[in-house]
């Protein structure tokens, strides 16, 4: 229980700080543009709430991405909990995620992960029941072992420099580059053949497997669900290639 506390100190602390400033209503429309990111999702208004509360609370055990191995999993504080990128977790109904829940809800001590019944009586239910509805969420698209939403965290700070913040291949350094230029992934041919192990790939080996160009071998860099996850990321800029989302 100590160990417990101990990890929720820091995440108080990062619930505390401050939001981003708004940006100015007068800006032009490339600079709206810049600020505007393609979005994975359009989430829920209960999902975006339930996002934060995941962020600042669930991420200790079930990380960021949802696969289960976040810091107090590999302090060894608690045993790993569910993976939330298989199982069909991108498919439940709320109804179905409080079963799956059922045990902690109840406040009964779940021998697989006692911990959780600590974890329900911090928070009220509304927003519990609010961090469920985000799980579906972090887990779409069922037909690719990644996470978009996790996918879009990492595109805008590894990929977006040259890609462009919407995918276009017009980032703020490709006009730098004297190779061929970045790919856009709103027309990109690999991509819309939905084929996903050839996207992974083209990712892991970077600039190897394209002749003429200055794309990183991010195998080395990223883990490999991270490139999953870039996968899935990649998927939503061309509509009409995943499944339509379980809550819309």
């Amino acid at each position: 229980m100590r160990s417990l506390t101990l990890l929720a100190l820091p995440l108080v602390m990062v619930a505390c700080q401050a939001p981003p400033a708004n940006t100015s209503q007068s800006a032009d429309t490339t600079a709206v543009k810049d600020t505007m990111p393609h979005q994975a999702l359009a989430l829920t208004p209960t999902q975006k709430a339930g996002e934060q509360t995941f962020e600042t609370v669930c991420w200790t055990c079930h990380a960021n991405d949802g696969r289960g191995d976040g810091p107090a999993v590999q302090a060894g504080v608690v045993p790993p909990p569910p993976n939330f990128l298989t199982g069909g977790y991108a498919n439940l109904t709320q109804a179905e995620l409080e079963q799956r829940f059922q045990a902690s809800l109840k406040g009964a001590n779940d021998p697989k992960h006692p911990h959780m019944k600590y974890v329900v009586s911090l928070l009220k239910p509304a927003k519990f029941d609010e961090a469920l509805a985000f799980i579906p969420a972090l887990a779409y698209p069922p037909e690719i072992p990644g996470s978009a939403i996790n996918g879009q965290r990492i595109f805008q700070f590894r990929c977006a420099p040259c890609h462009g913040k919407n995918g276009e291949g017009d980032g703020p350094a490709a006009a730098s580059l004297v190779t061929i230029a970045p790919a856009n992934f709103t027309k990109d041919t690999l991509i819309a053949s939905k084929n996903w192990q050839g996207v992974y790939n083209r990712i892991k080996e970077g600039g190897k497997s394209i002749h003429g160009s200055a794309m990183p071998t991010w195998g080395v860099i990223l883990k490999d669900a991270d490139i999953w996850d870039l996968v899935a990321y990649l998927a939503t800029f061309q509509p009409g290639l995943l499944s339509k989302p379980s809550w819309e």
